[in-house]
């Protein structure tokens, strides 16, 4: 055990005028990251002092799925950038107990020594070889019960299980007004601070043990907030429109029924429906709670988009965004009208031109050579369709677009072009998506070039 010395009464004094301050405006107490010249010695930092020295936050919750529940903490083991103290593997546990929760939030890293939990006259450390735990900037530690099961009363200094509902004793079904303390250490400093919401004995009863059993977990909250038991997920923006080949963005925004934000925890991201249907992507939320995923599409449609979170509880649950839509848009020739390629030159990843002088020579039709004066323009219909034919006039008759040309363009492909007095017509047997090359221009002597990169239809 560490020794302990506490600052000066003066200090003392001030400190609970400043912790009332602190307490009406719910806001996270932080730890101590001062270092001291010994490694062997640490000093008792009062919670002010400690949250203006800091951006190590300490955070604390319940975890229930012994009666199942959708709040189950989160993150938790297995969590991207998490160090686990508790029962492992998670998913092979029975949880029922509080939870302490350290996230490093400085840009340098910091080492824990030693966590403490007090609960009335019971105590509980986290320490042994596994510690010094250091977590990197963005990283947390995450301590509670380190094996399976439940157990009523005081079962500390080792915590075995950790069943702060029920301390000092299960069935207590009248508020006791203990208001539980976590110390922890941290670069040879420990800071005290009070769970004045009470979040880890749960506000001094036993929910699972009074009238109806009810499941006792609670979302992360800073040490010193209210419980807030649920947790909600929201996927923004609703609606958004891109063209093809540029790129869509989506954020999710994970927070306790509080509204606080919850960090670390691990979204997914899932394209359900539309022309990228089952793609999928996943980042872990920051302090702000949000997490973002970025994709693009050559395929024009609409997709819809889900965002999920899946707590470690046993059985997992999973809280699924609401959906929101992602339109990608493609053009043909600015204008209306299109250009077209030959059917044999239509392969995806296939360099073709769609517009020169020696069109004929450069494009294969399976049903035959396409007249020499057609240089690659369809003026008619304005929006081409799959199936549905094209006319055009000889040469450049009607003028093609002037340009520039959008860097993807919709073209249509053609197996078949015959000429018929003055006018060109043929049929439109799919259509392609082509990524430009520079260089076009509406006289057929600058060829239009690209790569088909995709297929529309």
């Amino acid at each position: 055990m560490r020794e302990i010395s506490v600052g000066t009464t003066s200090f003392a004094q001030g400190l609970g005028r400043a912790l009332s301050r602190r307490l009406r405006a719910l806001a996270p107490l932080g730890v101590a990251a001062l270092a001291l010249g010994s490694a062997t010695t640490s000093a008792l930092v009062p919670v002010t002092q400690a949250a203006a020295a800091t951006g190590v936050n300490v955070f604390v919750g319940y975890a229930d799925d012994i009666r199942g529940g959708a709040a189950f903490p989160n993150p938790w083991d297995g969590s991207p950038n998490v160090t686990f103290d508790g029962c492992m593997p998670a998913a092979s546990c029975s949880f029922d107990a509080g939870a302490i929760r350290l996230e490093n939030d400085t840009a340098s890293p910091v080492v824990v020594e030693q966590v403490d939990a007090h609960i009335g006259t019971c105590h509980y450390t986290w320490a042994g070889a596994s510690y010094p735990v250091t977590l990197a900037p963005g990283h947390s530690l995450i301590t509670t019960q380190r094996a399976s099961g439940a157990a009523a009363g005081c079962t500390g200094p080792t915590p075995l299980t950790f069943d702060s509902s029920d301390i000092p004793n299960a069935f207590i079904c009248i508020p006791d007004g203990i208001i539980p303390t976590v110390d922890v250490t941290v670069n040879g400093v420990t800071t005290s601070a009070p769970d004045s919401g009470q979040v880890l004995n749960t506000g001094g009863v036993d929910p699972g043990g009074c009238g109806i059993p009810k499941n006792e977990s609670t979302q992360w909250v800073a040490i010193g907030h209210i419980p807030c038991v649920g947790q909600s997920l929201i996927l923004a923006p609703s609606s958004q429109t891109h063209s093809v080949g540029s790129t869509a963005t989506v954020t999710a925004t994970f927070t306790n029924s509080c509204g606080d934000p919850l960090s670390g925890a691990l979204v997914t991201f899932t394209v359900s429906s539309g022309p990228n249907a089952g793609v999928t992507g996943s980042s872990s939320t920051d302090t702000s709670g949000n997490a973002s995923f970025s994709y693009s599409s050559l395929l024009p449609g609409t997709d819809t988009l889900h965002a999920s979170v899946t707590n470690a509880a046993t059985p997992p649950f999973t809280t699924t965004s609401g959906p929101v839509a992602v339109i990608w848009t493609v053009g043909f020739g600015p204008g209306g009208g299109s250009f077209v390629i030959g059917d044999r030159n239509a392969a995806t990843g296939t360099s073709v031109t769609f517009w020169g002088a020696q069109w004929a020579k450069d494009n294969s039709l399976s049903g035959g050579s396409a007249p020499r004066s057609f240089k690659g323009f369809a003026e008619n219909p304005t929006t081409p369709t799959c199936g549905k034919g094209w006319t055009a006039d000889p040469g450049n008759s009607t003028p093609p677009p002037a340009g520039p040309l959008p860097t993807f363009m919709a073209v249509i492909v053609t197996s078949s072009a015959a000429k018929s007095g003055s006018t060109i017509s043929g049929n439109t047997l799919h259509i392609v998506i082509v990524k430009t090359n520079p260089g076009y221009a509406a006289n057929p002597g600058h060829a239009g070039t690209g790569t088909v990169v995709a297929v529309v239809c």
